[in-house]
């Protein structure tokens, strides 16, 4: 019978030193303490290890609250905060006590059906007995989420499956390995070593390709080419008798909605049946009333409660409007998926659950609990509150990135929904950028840094130093080739928790823009930094 958490995490506890340091902000030891941190890290993949020095992922965060950083990167990935580790603490306590009677995968099975129907709830999707109920199959990770769509959709009607996907530089590295049917990763939640690339059932993998958003030198495709390419694409896979299923992705990793709403109900209306929509949302900067809109078309959500949320790494779900359940639970699983979920991640009724063994997975469980946390915190504040704060952060860094000529804007485009709204122009808070995507350029011979010194300048800055605390920007995303130069962009975002904070005053608001005018100055200071070694002064500017 499982008494703590710590067999959890086969493999991935924390070093007694490193979590220490990983939970160093945070005024609370013991080793109840440490067990829990070491359950916050367990049921994923590598992505979630932490360095035994550092107590940090391959992220830059650890599992406990670090309140003290400028934390603006959760484009990229979140620290749990200090309200919700201390909600998701006292959770775990009530849980170990119910551990000493009863079985771990029994408790599971009740507390992730119970996690499902509130995050439902907070989303403001109907869940009363007898109605059309909408499904969420909760996942480890959003990559997770791609390789449950495709083995669902695999093989349906004896044809194959052609995934269209964005490029990785705007989705993540893994997505397009995953909307492939293959393992993504080398280790599974189940702790078990994959062969990363190879497919999940050999001999019957799913075909994907990738669509560029952005030309070589970063700027916009326009959304008729990609349009064309698209529709293409499509027409091939018709003619070759397979069914496709597109992802859009609303937003990316650098604020887009890509491909286009008006270009992806052209190709539904023109293709019909033979193509299915999937929503990339695993940033979670969308409304409730905007996923319940793309669920009304009947097209997959994938969510996350790491990005947006800020709760930690990893926790996903995979949204099912009433007639795509009903035409997906009927859907069998590959048996290697039993090392990726639990029986009960899966809705009662789904004929997934028939290949999944009944186990526990804590890890996933409490980081959906500290995101549930804050989206509960989120939603309970007025909208027009929420869009003052957007628009005031919005207007303040953009002028900013704008002026200073220490930085240089990602090309970028704004959030078009209006499909989804029958054309209406009211004012909606997933309608404002909550992302912003920069260069940094070179403050001695002029033009862009090179990629290499962005990741430089990024990882300095996440660094703890004696008088400075650490910036948390989102990661480097690599989006153009100057030349044989390549360039990456970082990232300043808002995250639900910061809002919230800064909806509390008017002084909250103004303490929120200037942290991020700090955040900026840090920046410029880092490159300035890094510009008076001796290699920056051989890069070539553009």
């Amino acid at each position: 019978m499982l008494k703590t958490f710590d067999d959890c995490a086969p493999g991935l506890a924390l070093s007694s030193k490193a979590a220490e340091t990983a939970g160093a902000p945070f005024e609370q030891s013991g080793k109840g303490r440490d067990a829990l941190l070491n359950c916050l890290i367990s049921g994923g993949d590598e992505r979630l290890e932490c360095e035994p020095a550092t107590g940090l992922n391959m992220y830059g965060h650890g599992p406990s609250p670090r309140p003290q950083d400028l934390a603006f990167g959760s484009s990229t990935a979140s620290t749990i905060s200090a309200p919700a580790f201390a909600a998701v603490q006292a959770y775990y306590a009530d849980l170990l006590r119910e551990m000493e009677s009863r079985p771990a995968a029994d408790i599971y099975a009740r507390e992730i059906a119970q996690l499902r129907a509130n995050l439902l709830l907070l989303l403001g999707l109907d869940q009363n007995p007898g109605s059309s109920r909408v499904d969420a199959v909760m996942a480890t990770s959003g990559t997770d989420i791609h390789l449950f769509a495709a083995a669902l959709l695999a093989r349906q009607d004896d044809q194959t499956l052609m995934t269209i996907t964005l490029m990785g530089n705007e989705t993540g590295s893994g997505v397009m390995a995953a909307a492939s049917g293959r393992h993504f990763m080398s280790r599974v939640s189940s702790d078990r070593s994959v062969g990363k690339g190879e497919e999940l059932s050999p001999g019957h993998g799913t075909r994907n390709t990738s669509v560029a958003v952005r030309n070589a030198d970063g700027t916009l495709r326009s959304e008729e080419e990609v349009e064309f390419e698209l529709k293409g694409l499509i027409e091939l896979a018709r003619a070759a008798g397979l069914r496709c299923l597109l992802v859009v992705t609303d937003v990316s990793k650098t604020s887009l909605l890509a491909p286009g709403l008006e270009t992806v109900f052209r190709l539904k209306a023109r293709f019909g049946a033979m193509l299915d929509i999937m929503i990339d949302a695993c940033q979670f900067r969308v409304s409730a009333a905007t996923i319940r809109a793309y669920l009304a078309h009947d097209f997959l959500v994938a969510v996350t409660g790491s990005k947006f949320l800020a709760g930690p790494i990893f926790s996903g779900a995979l949204l099912c409007s009433p007639r795509m359940s009903d035409r997906l639970k009927q859907r069998p699983l590959p048996a290697a998926l039993a090392d990726y979920c639990a029986k009960a991640d899966w809705p009662e009724g789904w004929a997934a659950r028939d290949v999944l063994p009944h186990r526990a997975n804590f890890g996933l469980l409490l980081r959906w609990k500290a995101a549930l946390f804050e989206l509960e915190r989120f939603v309970g504040v007025p909208e027009e509150k929420v869009i003052a704060v957007l628009s005031a952060f919005a207007e303040a860094v953009g002028e900013r990135l704008k002026q200073d000529s220490a930085f240089e804007l990602l090309d970028t485009r704004p959030i078009d929904r209006k499909r989804l709204w029958d054309g209406s122009n009211a004012a909606r808070w997933d309608d404002i950028p909550s992302i912003f995507s920069f260069y940094l350029c070179n403050p001695q011979r002029g033009g862009i840094l090179t990629a290499t010194e962005t990741a430089a300048v990024y990882k300095n800055l996440a660094v703890e130093h004696s008088d400075l605390v650490p910036v948390r920007l989102g990661q480097p995303v690599r989006c153009a080739d100057f030349g044989d130069m390549p360039a990456s962009a970082l990232r300043i975002c808002l995250s639900a928790p910061l809002i919230v904070q800064a909806c509390n005053s008017a002084d909250a608001l103004d303490g929120l823009i200037s942290q991020a005018m700090t955040v900026l100055d840090r920046t410029v200071d880092a490159v300035a930094q890094l510009a008076s070694q001796p290699s920056i002064a051989r890069a070539s500017g553009v």
